[in-house]
């Protein structure tokens, strides 16, 4: 029964950073205490590229939590190396527009949230169809 909780965090992060980004906004946009406060400031370098890797991790979260335990530590390998890498691209990479190359951190988001999904669907896949291989 732990381990099974476990497999829920994923999902229940993804769940509270797509939440956040929406109470942001709307702290933000309807309340005078909230603008020009800490949330305001970090909206668009922070909650918003965190809501756009998060809605693409959403699936992978909900897919984890019905998986085999062995699949999910297989995944877990791979997710403890990848997000790291991916937030620190994220956070490399520009909030605003300042050259000739319209790529800006929300599109980074997106493109790390593509990827990082990919690659753990793939995992996924691999891992239950090597895991049901060895059942029979």
């Amino acid at each position: 029964m732990k381990t099974k909780i476990i497999q829920f965090i994923p999902a229940i992060l993804a769940l509270f950073f797509i939440g956040f980004r929406y109470f942001s906004n709307w702290c933000i946009f309807t309340n005078r205490i909230c603008y020009g406060t800490v949330i305001s400031h970090v909206s668009l370098s922070f909650t918003k590229p965190l809501f756009l890797f998060s809605l693409f991790f959403l699936p992978i979260a909900i897919i984890l939590v019905f998986v085999p335990q062995k699949v999910f530590n297989s995944w877990l390998k791979l997710a403890i190396w990848t997000l790291p890498l991916a937030f620190i691209y994220i956070a490399m990479t520009p909030v605003w527009d300042s050259s000739w190359i319209p790529f800006v951190r929300d599109d980074a988001a997106r493109l790390a949230g593509v990827l990082f999904s990919s690659i753990s669907f793939l995992l996924i896949l691999w891992e239950n169809y090597g895991h049901r291989k060895s059942i029979y």
